[in-house]
């Protein structure tokens, strides 16, 4: 499909499940979930209480700079970490390595930035004791002036998570930001190859952030009906991507992100190679914004134009890591898009990650893709779990996890407003 053969050389990943790819990796493989009360805000007697957060994450220690923290939101914060941990991986840490910094480049898939509720509230309870219960534009500026710090608005501008990245690693290629929700970081990835496709850039960090475990992020996703708020079992069970009982996602956060070369240009450095990117393709619904496309047909689509654009025949596709988030009109029109791709003809491991991470939205199909390419390195894929009652009559990885032989492995994306994304990833190139 690209013009140039492309390689992954690095990758970061700060997740619900660990702080870096190999620990991320050894959890989904032990079945350990990111699912635990929630500690971003207090949420007792909240529904729901439970999220799957980056636990203990500590910004200076991860390599955030501490006079950046304020300019920060999450999101950019663990964006930045990740962005450092892949650029480490793939020996790309000094300048000498990096090569020409011109030519070397980002792009993030990021999601809705909320604004800090407790933050506005001290606003709002300060206007209100000027004005009383109404709301009076003039005094709620006063009153924001003296609780907002003065460059709270940098922490909502949804480019400045790539541009933190990009101004500490010296990276003055390409820079981009994709906000296609839950596909986002796919988008990103794809893109990113392209452009190293194109020559216009050498090397490119390409993945995903995202942080909303948030009151507001929480009430918005709970009033749209697509938040889990199960309280009669383990919130650890309640995620069950493709199962009768799925009841919603979990909310979630997370980033990561894939160091992208031409295979020569790793080669020439004696770079290690994790894998090539053979193929990528995106399509939308073109639909509801709200509800998928019963039969999943973008998702469809895109899982088929990725194979076809890679040459890759379906019965070789070794492995599927689906986007299935546990939400039942979602999760069953992922499972008719696979079933009508595979067609009968091809029984690939199909697995979804969600089941343990939460549903962690612009970064969520860039930690697939981290998985994937572990997968391939080590021979094994994680099982879905709390999938006890299949919707669908496909090959799903369940129990434990599986191993085997996997040359071609394919991760999807599929979200609200219809984007649909799909990647392709095979063994190391020679």
């Amino acid at each position: 499909m690209f013009t140039k053969r492309i390689v992954v050389t690095g990758m970061g990943a700060m997740t619900p499940v660990g702080q870096d790819a190999g620990t991320a990796w050894q959890s989904l493989l032990d079945g350990k979930s990111g699912v635990g009360p929630i500690a971003a805000f207090e949420a007792e007697g909240a529904r729901p209480s439970y999220a799957a957060e980056v636990k203990d994450f500590a910004p200076e220690r991860a390599g955030v700079p501490r006079r950046k923290l304020k300019m920060m939101g999450r999101q950019a914060q663990l964006a930045f970490a990740a962005a450092e941990q892949a650029c480490a991986d793939a020996g790309l840490n000094t300048e000498d390595a990096r090569g020409d910094a011109t030519r070397v480049g980002i792009i993030l898939g990021v999601g809705m930035l909320s604004a800090d509720a407790l933050e506005l509230g001290r606003a709002c309870n300060a206007m209100a004791g000027e004005v009383g219960d109404g709301f009076e534009t003039s005094a709620f500026m006063r009153a924001a002036a003296a609780e907002l710090f003065p460059l709270w608005l940098l922490r909502h501008i949804p480019n400045l998570a790539a541009a933190h990245a990009s101004i500490h690693l010296d990276a003055q290629g390409p820079s981009n930001t994709i906000a296609t929700g839950c596909v986002a970081g796919a988008n990103a990835i794809g893109e990113a190859a392209r452009i190293i496709g194109r020559g216009e850039a050498d090397v490119m960090l390409a993945g995903g952030t995202d942080a909303r475990v948030s009151p507001l992020g929480t009430l918005r996703y709970r009033d749209l009906g697509w938040l889990a708020t199960r309280e009669d079992v383990d919130p650890q069970a309640v995620s069950a991507p493709f199962d009768e009982d799925a009841s919603g996602f979990i909310n979630g956060e997370g980033a990561a992100i894939l160091v992208l070369e031409s295979l020569e240009r790793a080669q020439a450095r004696g770079a290690r190679i994790y894998a090539e990117l053979v193929s990528y393709a995106a399509a939308n619904d073109a639909g509801d914004v709200l509800r998928p496309n019963p039969k999943g047909r973008a998702f469809a689509r895109a899982v088929q134009n990725c194979a076809d654009r890679g040459e890759i025949a379906i019965e070789d596709v070794s492995a599927v890591f689906a986007p299935a988030p546990s939400v039942p009109g979602y999760d069953s029109a992922i499972a008719s898009a696979l079933a009508t791709v595979l067609n009968g003809h091809a029984r690939p491991a199909v697995t979804a990650l969600r089941s343990l991470l939460g549903h962690t939205h612009a970064a969520s199909a860039a930690i697939d893709c981290v998985a994937a390419v572990k997968a391939i390195q080590t021979g094994v894929v994680p099982a879905t779990a709390n999938l006890r009652r299949p919707i669908a009559a496909l090959p799903f990885v369940t129990g434990s996890a599986r191993e085997q032989a996997l040359p071609t492995v394919l991760v999807g994306a599929y979200g609200f407003g219809g984007h649909a994304a799909a990647l392709a990833f095979r063994a190391s190139a020679s």
